[in-house]
C-alpha cells in the first residue's frame, strides 16, 4: 500500500501550489509492490538496547566524532579553506554517487511524486517513509527564505513526526530527496548538520537507516560566491600570462589598477582550470545576467551627459534605438570571447542612425557602444569562468562532507547525488 501522507504540521502548512494543493489528503494507492533486495536487517529495540547491542558488535556511532567533524564543518571559514588547499593540491576524491539500488528507488519515487505534483527544478524537498506494509510519501515543499524557512526543515520535522506516530518502525527506512544538496552555511544550523545528527538520532532511537539523494552540489549557501568574485576579465588576462604564483603576482601589481592580487590559493585553482579546460566558447545569456546585459548598454546614456541638450535628447533616442536593435546579439548561441567582440563591431557598423545623428556623433556613438559591449562580453567570459570555479568548488565541499561522514556515520545514513533517468517503462506506477 502507497500512502500520500498530505497531514500539515501543527502551525506550518506545507508550502505548496494551488496545482498542488488539491491533492487529496488521504488518496491511497493499492497494488505497490515493494522492493526487498537491498532490505538490511536492522537494530529494533528501544534506546538502551539499541546502544547494547552496537556496543557488542562494535558497530556503535561515536556520537562524540561526529559531534567533532559536524563542528569542524560548521566552521565555515576553515572548511571553505580545506576545500581550497584540496583543489590545489590536484587530489582526486573520487564521486559520491549513492549506489545502484538505492539511485533506484529514488527514480522511481521521484517520477511518481512528478506525476503528481509537476516537475520541478528549482530547490524543493520530498520524503518516502518505507515501510513492509506501505509507503508513506511527504511533500514536495519548497523554502520560505523571508520567513528563514529551507525545504529540509518542514522535511525534518514531518519525518520526525511520523516516526513517532506511525507505530513499531521495524525495518524502516527514510529516503529524503533534495534538489540542491543541502546547505553547509547557514545564520542557524545547516541543513546537512541537522539532516546527519538527525540521521543518527533515527536510527540510535527506531533502528531506521536514512538515505539522503540530490541533484545539484550546494555547498557553502552564503559563502561559495565570494570564493572567486574577484576574478575579474583583467585577472584571468594576468593568470593566463603567468607560469606560477610569483610571475602572477609581478604581472597582477602592474597591469590591475583597482584590484588586488588574488590569494595563492584561488591563483592556482583558477590557473589549474584555464589550463586544463580552456574556455573557448561560453553563452552571453544566463537566466540571472539577462537583465544585467541590458544595462551594459543603457550605461551609454552617461557618456553623454555633458553634451548640450538638444544633442542629449537625440542621442539619448539614438541610445534607446541601439539597445532595442542590439537585443539579436544576444542569442543562446555559444561563441568565443573574439567572435562576441566582432559580431558587436560588425553591429555597429552597419547600423542605421537616425538622420538627426549624423557626422561626430556617429562616430562617438560607435566609439561608445563599442566601449559599453567589449565591458560587457568581458565581464561575461569572467563570469563564466567564476560560475564554472564555483561549480568545482562546490562539488569538492561535497565530496569532502561526505568523506568524513560517512567514516562514522555509514551503518545509519547514505548520502549522494542521485541520477535521475528516462522514465523506465519497467518501473512501478500507481
Amino acid at each position: 500500500m502507497l500512502r500520500w501522507n498530505r497531514r500539515p504540521l501543527a502551525g506550518l502548512e506545507p508550502l505548496l501550489s494551488k496545482r498542488k494543493r488539491l491533492i487529496s489528503l488521504n488518496t491511497v494507492w493499492d497494488g505497490y509492490q515493494t522492493h526487498t533486495s537491498d532490505r538490511a536487517t536492522q537494530h529494533v529495540a528501544p534506546k538502551s538496547i539499541c546502544e547494547s547491542e552496537a556496543l557488542e558488535t562494535g558497530d556503535r556511532i561515536d556520537s562524540t566524532s561526529l559531534s567533532e567533524q559536524t563542528a569542524s564543518w560548521a566552521d565555515t571559514h576553515n572548511s571553505v579553506k580545506r576545500v581550497l588547499d584540496h583543489l590545489k593540491s590536484k587530489q582526486d576524491t573520487g564521486e559520491f554517487f549513492l549506489s545502484d539500488t538505492v539511485n533506484q528507488k529514488f527514480g522511481e519515487f521521484h517520477r511518481n511524486i512528478s506525476d503528481e505534483c509537476g516537475a520541478e527544478d528549482k530547490q524543493h524537498s520530498w520524503a518516502v517513509l518505507e515501510k513492509k506494509e506501505a509507503i508513506i510519501m511527504y511533500g514536495p515543499y519548497y523554502p520560505n527564505y523571508n520567513k528563514g524557512e529551507h525545504s529540509e526543515d518542514t522535511i525534518i520535522r514531518q519525518t520526525q513526526e511520523l516516526l513517532e506516530t506511525e507505530g513499531d518502525p521495524e525495518d524502516w527506512k527514510v529516503y529524503i530527496f533534495t534538489m540542491n544538496s543541502p546547505c553547509l552555511a547557514r545564520n542557524t544550523d545547516p541543513c546537512m548538520l541537522k539532516l546527519v545528527h538527525k540521521a543518527q538520532e533515527w536510527w540510535r532511537l527506531y533502528g531506521v537507516k536514512t538515505h539522503i539523494g540530490f541533484v545539484r552540489c550546494w555547498g557553502f549557501k552564503g559563502n561559495k560566491e565570494n570564493v572567486f568574485k574577484d576574478i575579474s576579465y583583467q585577472q584571468v588576462e594576468c593568470i593566463n600570462q603567468s607560469e606560477d604564483f610569483k610571475s602572477y603576482v609581478q604581472t597582477a601589481e602592474k597591469a590591475l589598477t583597482d584590484a588586488d592580487p588574488l590569494c595563492e590559493a584561488v591563483f592556482c585553482v583558477a590557473k589549474r582550470l584555464l589550463k586544463s579546460e580552456p574556455v573557448k566558447e561560453f553563452p552571453l545569456t544566463t537566466t540571472v545576467q539577462k537583465q544585467d546585459r541590458k544595462s551594459y548598454c543603457k550605461s551609454m546614456h552617461t557618456k553623454f551627459e555633458s553634451k548640450p541638450e538638444d544633442e542629449r535628447k537625440v542621442l539619448t533616442q539614438e541610445v534607446r534605438r541601439v539597445t532595442e536593435a542590439a537585443e539579436v546579439l544576444l542569442s543562446d548561441q555559444t561563441g568565443s570571447l573574439e567572435e562576441y567582440l566582432e559580431r558587436g563591431s560588425r553591429f555597429i557598423l552597419g547600423h542605421s542612425f537616425a538622420s538627426q545623428v549624423c557626422g561626430t556623433l556617429q562616430d562617438e556613438m560607435r566609439l561608445a557602444f563599442q566601449q559599453c559591449w567589449t565591458e560587457m562580453v568581458q565581464d561575461m567570459y569572467a563570469e563564466f569562468i567564476r560560475e564554472k570555479l564555483t561549480e568545482d568548488f562546490n562539488h569538492c565541499t561535497i565530496q569532502l562532507f561526505i568523506q568524513d561522514i560517512l567514516k562514522i556515520t555509514a551503518e545509519c545514513l547514505q548520502i549522494g547525488k542521485v541520477e535521475l533517468s528516462e522514465e523506465d517503462p519497467n518501473a512501478f506506477r500507481f
